[in-house]
């Protein structure tokens, strides 16, 4: 009894001294690409930080479906000949891409001084991607009445990520900030951090 009552007594101050050392936190991030039309991006990450390092999981969301509504409609006309005027098919194509990566970020404010409420991180990651797209295309001539095809592709991959942020801690375990980077299309956008 006395050698389960000593390990369970050194696990739960080994438990305390990693917990002063490690902060674990959780992330949300959003923003807008930079060099893409209507793409919003989404991100959750938790980590850990030690020091002037933040070690995290991340996974991320960015399409330009989100704020848009997409319908296919193919109208098939009889023997009536060919009317583009009365046609409502429109061309339209969007992509989504999902991610998990293993991101790790150097805060270099921390790197000189552990007081100060501001943070400029610089990093990156690396993990699986997920990359979804459709498009349709619609051919009218007098020869047939409509024509429409609508494709769609999926494909899975290893892709990298780089992010730079700035972030200022309102309370100590609350932080509001702005980064710009991402996975596929670089995007701009504001996060809250919250150490657990």
């Amino acid at each position: 009894m006395k050698k389960l009552i000593l390990f369970f007594s050194f696990n739960f101050i080994y438990l305390q001294l990693y917990a002063q050392l490690i902060n674990p936190y959780i992330q949300l991030e959003g923003g807008f690409a930079v060099n893409q039309n209507n793409t919003s991006m989404v991100c959750a990450e938790f980590g850990v930080s030690y020091k002037w390092l933040d070690i995290a999981l991340a996974t991320d969301y960015e399409s330009n479906s989100l704020t848009n509504e997409y319908i296919g409609e193919i109208n098939i006309f009889k023997d009536e000949g060919y009317n583009p005027d009365r046609t409502h098919n429109k061309e339209f194509g969007f992509f989504t891409y999902t991610s998990l990566q293993l991101v790790a970020k150097i805060d270099f404010i921390r790197l000189f001084t552990s007081k100060s409420r501001h943070s400029f991180k610089t990093g990156g990651g690396y993990g699986i991607i997920r990359y979804q797209e459709a498009w349709s295309t619609s051919l009218f001539s007098e020869n047939s009445d409509v024509a429409y095809n609508l494709t769609t592709k999926s494909n899975f991959g290893l892709l990298g990520s780089f992010k730079v942020s700035y972030e200022y801690k309102l309370k100590p375990k609350l932080v509001l900030g702005s980064y710009f980077g991402g996975t596929y299309y670089p995007a701009v956008g504001l996060l809250i951090r919250s150490n657990l």
